[in-house]
């Protein structure tokens, strides 16, 4: 069954593909599960179990008004381990997913996971503030959120062009890129404001 629904009847789309030890996916801003795709064939091939979903408002879960809190982000991941029944799992986790996921465990326990990966979290968050001195500048925040609510598909020209997301030479395909910024543009403008709020300003503890 390819959805399951959350506590306040939020459909997720997820998959679950392989047997053996299980691995679960939460995937990074404005993105959705499909950017494992080129991890799961080696993965289940090397015997373990792949559980990904796409978060609310994004991909093909359905898109509430409402949940994008970090605590409902990680009610959300909840309702997908439980949901599956998994236990020893390793979780791995791509940016805003790394927030999901130690919100996750701070919230509901360890006791379903036996560890965790971060790739390039943002955490405790990405704004300088007086105790999170080695965060952004403030005003490069608000700029980027700015950039965002007025022009998205241009903010992900701009963001491609600069290089910092998909790297330097050899670097991803043409077409990979494409692909990637075509998943940001199509989540909805308010997902994306709201979400971004809660990378860039919310500690996950």
């Amino acid at each position: 069954m390819p959805f399951i629904e959350t506590a306040d009847h939020t459909s997720l789309f997820v998959t679950d593909w392989g047997s053996g030890p299980p691995v679960v996916f939460t995937h990074a801003w404005g993105l959705r599960s499909d950017q494992w795709n080129y991890q799961i064939p080696a993965l289940a091939e090397a015997g373990q179990r792949c559980v990904r979903y796409d978060r609310r408002g994004h991909g093909r879960s359905d898109r509430p008004a409402s949940g994008y809190d970090i605590d409902t982000l990680a009610d959300d991941l909840a309702a997908v381990i439980d949901h599956f029944g998994l236990r020893e799992a390793t979780l791995v986790a791509h940016s805003l997913g790394s927030k999901e996921a130690i919100r996750y465990l701070t919230r509901h326990g360890d006791a379903r996971i036996a560890r965790m990966v971060l790739v390039a979290p943002t955490t405790p968050l990405l704004r300088r503030t007086a105790d999170n001195p080695d965060g952004l500048d403030p005003a490069l925040i608000d700029a980027n959120y700015a950039a965002v609510a007025a022009d998205v598909p241009k903010w992900c020209a701009d963001f491609e062009a600069a290089g910092p997301y998909f790297g330097t030479s050899p670097g991803a395909s043409p077409g990979l890129i494409d692909w990637t910024i075509r998943m940001i543009v199509d989540t909805p403008l308010h997902v994306l404001l709201e979400t971004l709020t809660v990378n860039a300003d919310i500690e996950p503890a």
